[in-house]
């Protein structure tokens, strides 16, 4: 609250006393999303994972004035017990490591709209590739940073962003980049996105000071063919390459990861490809890294597994999604994802990974039902299938997985 409280401090010299401030916010918009999370996971030779959670995150943002407007987001995710049982609660990431409740002020920023650019300054949440919300459990990350977007060229919007602190979701801290590796730095950003022709092409380089700096790439094809064709193509590649700069701090020296996707599509039905490489050193700034440098979830196009090891050091996985759309409220897919990793790359302390990980094949079920735009329900069934010859840590050793989420949303 005392960070809130600062914040619009800084509005008060800007803004006009009165009648004008009052209207701002009388006729400002609250809106929320409540949420309900049931996880299972039951796991061979490791601890099970169990837990409802509820909760979620009320929002209000004031009207505009002069260009001006306000908005805050209080974030909250609570246990129910005795349904949860997490004494590892910290890698569900729903509740806090050690299984307590988050309750936190997740977004408190001022915007200011001049023309075709918007600046945001303040707690935020963000949506670049290493630096997102990851809002995939319980509550999403967010940002104490300084933003900014210009759309004055056609189809192009341009980004930058300065961040000097970040909340990872399973938390209420707002802390340094790197502060988990004992020092502090910021992220510097910038960026463009370009939509033309039914492409979207983005570009975003990242740098952190003795850290890293990251280029990443994606492009988009949604339809390759007319509107007339019952059957269609869609697909998108992405590169990322991170090298180490200055006194590359966490060791990381170079890696990279290429991605394709390829789609084909008739009536209600699709049919998708998948296919990831990670190079010598495991992804940072991702979710791969998690709480030490996973600023954003996993930007990999096989990211729906389990325990996202398709950004491990070494890691070349590949897929496929079989989806169906049986009318506009219902959804159902069938994922399958191999992943094939290098014991001795994962084993290795300058790959940033902890610790060797088995090859492994994961089915997935997904379904999402979403009647209107104030309720959504979401089901998956996940099972993954570990070698045990693939790595000398669980040789001659069953390694299983079957997960399962059901999440609850009411939009309001």
């Amino acid at each position: 609250m005392n960070y809130f409280l600062r914040t619009l401090s800084f509005l008060t010299p800007i803004l006009l006393a009165g009648e004008s401030l009052n209207d701002a916010f009388i006729h400002g918009k609250a809106s929320g999303d409540i949420r309900a999370f049931w996880y299972d996971g039951e796991r061979e030779l490791r601890t099970d994972r169990t837990a409802l959670t509820v909760g979620g995150i009320l929002s209000y943002q004031t009207a505009p004035m002069y260009g001006i407007q306000a908005n805050a987001s209080f974030f909250s995710s609570n246990g129910m017990l005795p349904l949860t049982h997490m004494p590892e609660s910290g890698q569900t990431s729903n509740l806090k490591s050690d299984g307590s409740s988050i309750n936190v002020l997740g977004e408190a920023a001022l915007s200011y709209t001049y023309e075709d650019t918007l600046i945001k300054y303040g707690r935020q949440r963000l949506n670049t590739p290493l630096t997102n919300d990851y809002y995939n459990r319980m509550l999403p990350n967010s940002f104490e940073a300084l933003t900014i977007e210009n759309r004055t060229v056609a189809d192009l919007v341009l980004k930058g962003a300065y961040i000097t602190k970040w909340k990872y979701k399973d938390t209420d801290r707002f802390i340094s980049a790197t502060e988990n590796f004992g020092f502090h730095r910021d992220i510097m950003m910038l960026g463009g996105v370009m939509k033309k022709g039914g492409y979207t092409h983005e570009m975003y380089d990242y740098y952190i000071p003795d850290v890293m700096n990251a280029l990443y790439f994606q492009s988009d094809i949604p339809k390759l063919l007319s509107e007339n064709h019952p059957f269609n193509i869609s697909g998108a590649v992405q590169y990322l390459q991170e090298n180490g700069v200055g006194n590359q701090l966490i060791g990381l020296s170079s890696t990279y990861l290429i991605g394709t996707r390829l789609g084909f599509h008739y009536a209600d039905w699709s049919l998708t490809a998948l296919y990831t490489q990670i190079g010598r050193q495991s992804l940072a700034g991702t979710g791969g890294r998690y709480a030490k440098m996973g600023w954003g979830g996993f930007i990999t196009y096989t990211d729906f597994q389990i325990d996202g090891e398709t950004e491990n050091a070494g890691a070349l996985a590949y897929g496929g999604v079989l989806t169906r759309h049986f009318d506009s409220t219902l959804e159902a897919s069938l994922k399958y994802l191999r992943i094939n990793q290098s014991d001795a790359k994962q084993s290795d302390p300058s790959s940033l990974t902890d610790n060797p990980r088995p090859d492994s094949d994961e089915y997935n079920v997904d379904a999402t039902y979403q009647p209107d735009k104030t309720m959504r329900l979401r089901c998956r069934l996940s099972y993954i299938d570990y070698d045990p010859m693939s790595t000398d840590l669980y040789k001659n050793r069953a390694y299983d997985e079957f997960n399962t989420r059901i999440i609850a949303d009411y939009f309001f």
